[in-house]
């Protein structure tokens, strides 16, 4: 590859990393891949496997007018997506390999909805497919345009492997955004205080009642869960040591109530997969007040919001907090016992524990439970 080329594909390479992290750049990506391969339009979508309804849309060179006539009717009738569904990912296919001019001529999408728009010319691709969603990408040429040639479908299939990933990292990160947003206004609407925070006392999440309430002697300072007397100070600087060590282990703070009453503080390892720790990808700390004078009983969606756990695995938490063993859980479940050891390992894995009663210990702090 030439100097020049080199320089230009090292550059786009940088582009197509940088969506990852700033979606909103999805446009001017497109835009500087259609221009490398002498493009005057390009799109981009991803869409849904099972509905075939598109998710999101990125695209230069087109009017809106024109997006929405391919989305609402032309896209359900395009024969060039009906061959690029049936090729590997990664492997680029220009129109003029399957499209002549007389198919052209007798074709309704290209007669209704190409050449009305001065569009002739097409290469594209499927860039990404999990299963579950797949993303196509195009570029497109106007009439009077020459095919796309090798070289420039080269310099495409070059830049395949960063684009899947970029549509891999993007799906991904989009999806643990959206968990832990759902996580936090499950959190916030929890009448007890909870934080999460790192090894060193920084708070990363504050629920609402935690914010406008707090705990009696300890208050957040430079960003920092900090203890007004020293030996507590001492003892919650332990517990977060702890909790986030390589070996997590979980433990509680006992703090005395302004009216001789007393709170306890659960200190929990919340493990890099959490949903309420993805941003950050490293173990990070759970504290939750629990004042054993109140009553209060917390939904098992806390459980899901704290640890990721799916609504089976939620089921079979319940179960086993009230005391049932897995056999008597798989029962009343109309499961496998096979299957609930299954989901018990995933949910050691996702709570960081490694026997049934720490597991127990932890969800039943986690619900201000007494096991």
């Amino acid at each position: 590859m030439a100097e020049n080329k080199l320089r230009q594909y090292d550059l786009l390479v940088t582009s197509i990393h940088a969506v990852v992290l700033e979606p909103n750049k999805w446009d001017g990506l497109l835009r500087r891949i259609g221009e490398a391969v002498s493009a005057t339009s390009g799109g981009f979508y991803l869409r849904d496997k099972a509905t075939g309804k598109p998710l999101q849309w990125h695209s230069f060179g087109h009017s809106e007018a024109v997006i929405a006539s391919y989305a609402d009717k032309y896209l359900q009738i395009d024969p060039w997506t009906a061959i690029i569904d049936r090729t590997p990912v990664g492997e680029w296919i220009c129109e003029h390999q399957h499209f002549d001019d007389r198919f052209v001529a007798q074709n309704e999408f290209f007669q209704h909805y190409m050449l009305p728009n001065g569009l002739r010319r097409v290469i594209g691709a499927r860039a990404f497919d999990d299963g579950h969603n797949e993303a196509i990408i195009g570029f497109q040429r106007g009439l009077d345009a020459a095919p796309f040639n090798e070289g420039e479908a080269e310099l495409l299939k070059r830049l395949s492997p960063h684009i899947e990933l970029a549509c891999r990292l993007s799906t991904e990160f989009s999806r643990l955004r959206m968990q832990a947003a759902v996580a936090r206004q499950a959190l916030d609407r929890l009448a007890a205080p909870l934080w999460v925070v790192d090894g060193e006392g920084r708070v990363l999440f504050a629920n609402h009642a935690a914010e406008i309430g707090g705990l009696p002697g300890i208050c957040v300072r430079q960003g920092r869960l900090v203890a007004d007397a020293p030996n507590i100070h001492a003892r919650l600087a332990s517990l977060l040591q702890q909790a986030s060590a390589r070996q997590a282990q979980g433990g509680a703070l006992a703090l005395e109530r302004t009216d001789g009453g007393r709170l306890t503080v659960l200190v929990a390892p919340l493990p890099a997969d959490s949903p309420l720790a993805a941003d950050s990808q490293r173990p990070l700390v759970l504290l939750m007040a629990h004042d054993p004078s109140v009553s209060e009983a917390q939904p098992l969606d806390v459980l899901a919001a704290l640890y990721g756990l799916s609504p089976a695995e939620c089921r079979l938490a319940a179960l086993l907090l009230e005391g049932c063993t897995p056999s008597e859980a798989a029962e009343r479940l109309q499961v496998q016992v096979s299957t609930v050891r299954t989901q018990l390992k995933s949910m050691f894995w996702k709570t960081g524990t490694h026997r049934q009663g720490e597991l127990m210990k932890l969800l039943s702090g986690a619900l201000l439970l007494k096991v």
